[in-house]
Formats: structure tokens, C-alpha cells, sequence
């Protein structure tokens, strides 16, 4: 059972995330060129300029004032999937019923992978199957009159039994890049959890460090202040016995001698009492 993200990881995902819809939004751009040019192109078979361009240029403005008017929703996702249909059914009929164009629409439904979000493919799916369903219908039972007006779908014998192989085919496809988004968004999670995860513990390792170090070096001031504060009583002890010995004793020597002893202490006294300054502020 999937536990519930941290904060950290979620952040991370939603970044991840963002970056990746940006980069495939980058990406799509590229595409719809590709496919209103191909439009463009196939017109010149036919003479379906009306079609190739106002159609094209039709698809173009709906999804980009969708991704306009939609910033903080990923609708513009699914109109973009449906403009990719109707990229198929333009080309089919500026085609005359090639079959082969039926084919741009698996070329649709694998570039919506690169969105990792399996969904997408159900309303590319279902304007794919309204669309086979009715222009075969019309074809094959309302305008079957060669010398009649004539529906552009398919060039060859598009019965019941090629329409349900056809569909299920596709469908096939469909599910298969349905579960590749699907895969990859889930590996995305996995891989985000896991650095999430290492990054969590990296810091841990962090603040376990500078806490050792911070309790070290507590540990190290309170010895110097513990020490600095049990020397100056000794030393002060000293500084009063020699005083006290001066007075005893006439000898020349001797009293240098002390005068000296006394110099010396007096220079540990005033480095004593300065380690023990600096420590107390250390301490507090």
C-alpha cells in the first residue's frame, strides 16, 4: 500500500511534474506545426485548401485559447487530444478515403504519452470510434450512389466486420500508450519518492553532525571554563603567599627571587582571567 508523500516529496513531484508539462507543451508546438503543414501539403492533391487551411487553422485556435484561458487546468490536455482526431478525420477526407491516414491518429495517441496521463486517450478513443462508426454508416448505407454525392472515408470495402477489427486494433493501441503514461507517471512518483527519500536522510546525517560538533564543542568550552575558574584560586592562593613571605625576610636574594615568582604569576593570573572571560561568554 502506497504510504501518503511528505511535504518535501510532494513539492518535489509538483516541480518534477511542472517541468515535464512545460517541456511537453515545448514539444506539442512542434507537432501542431508539423500537422496544420501536412494540411497544408495534402490540399494541393485535391484542391482542399478550404479544408487543409480553415480546418488546420480551426484545431490551432481552439487549443491555444484553451492552454490561454485554461492556465491552471490540464482541459487544454484533452482538447489538444481531440484536435489530434480531428487532424485524422481532415486528413482522411483531403485524402479521399486513403486508408493510410487513418493510421496519423496512432501517431496522435503516442505523442500524448508524453503527458503521463493515461486519460487522455479516452476522449482520442471515443472521436476516433464516433467518427469510424458514422462516416462508415454513411458511406456504406446513406451515400452509396457512386454517381452521388460521396463521403470521403474510406477507399476500400469498409464493412461491419472491418469496422470491429478496425476498432479493436485501435483500441489496442490505445491501451497500450494509456498504460505506458500510466507507467511512466508512476515511475516518476517512485523515482521522486526515492530522492525525496535521500535527501530526507541526507539531512539527517547533517543535523546529526552539527549537533555532535555543537555538543563537542559545548563540552570543550565547559572544560575551559570549568578549568580556567579552578585555577585562579590556586593562582591568587600564590600571589598571597609570596606577600606574605616577602614580609618574613630581610635577604636581598631571596625577596628578588620572589619579586620574579611574583612577575611570572602575575602574567598566569591575567591569562587565567582571560581564558575565563572568553569562556563564560562562550558558555552563556
Amino acid at each position: 500500500m502506497k504510504t501518503k508523500a511528505s511535504l518535501n516529496e510532494q513539492d518535489y513531484l509538483h516541480n518534477f511534474m511542472s517541468t515535464m508539462t512545460q517541456k511537453s507543451d515545448n514539444i506539442i508546438n512542434y507537432v501542431l506545426a508539423a500537422y496544420f503543414l501536412l494540411g497544408v501539403a495534402l490540399a494541393f492533391k485535391y484542391d482542399t485548401w478550404e479544408i487543409g487551411i480553415g480546418v488546420g487553422a480551426l484545431n490551432l485556435i481552439a487549443y491555444y485559447s484553451a492552454k490561454f484561458f485554461l492556465k491552471k487546468s490540464k482541459l487544454y490536455q484533452y482538447i489538444l487530444a481531440v484536435i489530434l482526431a480531428v487532424f485524422m478525420a481532415q486528413y482522411i477526407y483531403q485524402m479521399h478515403g486513403m486508408f493510410e491516414m487513418h493510421f496519423t491518429v496512432f501517431i496522435a495517441s503516442t505523442i500524448l504519452i508524453i503527458y503521463q496521463n493515461w486519460k487522455l486517450q479516452v476522449p482520442l478513443t471515443l472521436l476516433v470510434v464516433a467518427h469510424h462508426g458514422g462516416l462508415a454508416y454513411l458511406q456504406n448505407y446513406v451515400y452509396n450512389d457512386p454517381n452521388g454525392p460521396q463521403v470521403y472515408f474510406s477507399q476500400v470495402n469498409f464493412d461491419l466486420e472491418t469496422f470491429l477489427v478496425h476498432v479493436v486494433l485501435a483500441a489496442v493501441v490505445f491501451i497500450m500508450n494509456g498504460y505506458w503514461s500510466y507507467y511512466f507517471k508512476e515511475h516518476s512518483e517512485v523515482h521522486i519518492s526515492k530522492i525525496s527519500d535521500e535527501y530526507e536522510l541526507e539531512n539527517i546525517k547533517l543535523a546529526s553532525a552539527k549537533y555532535s560538533s555543537l555538543s563537542a564543542t559545548n563540552e570543550f568550552n565547559n572544560f575551559v571554563h570549568k578549568t580556567a575558574q579552578d585555577l585562579r584560586f590556586p593562582v591568587n592562593s600564590v600571589l598571597n603567599l609570596i606577600d606574605v613571605s616577602k614580609e618574613q625576610t630581610d635577604n636581598e636574594v631571596l625577596l628578588g627571587y620572589f619579586d620574579l615568582i611574583k612577575e611570572n604569576t602575575k602574567k598566569i593570573d591575567v591569562l587565567v582571567n582571560d581564558i575565563h572571560g572568553k569562556s563564560v561568554d562562550r558558555v552563556s
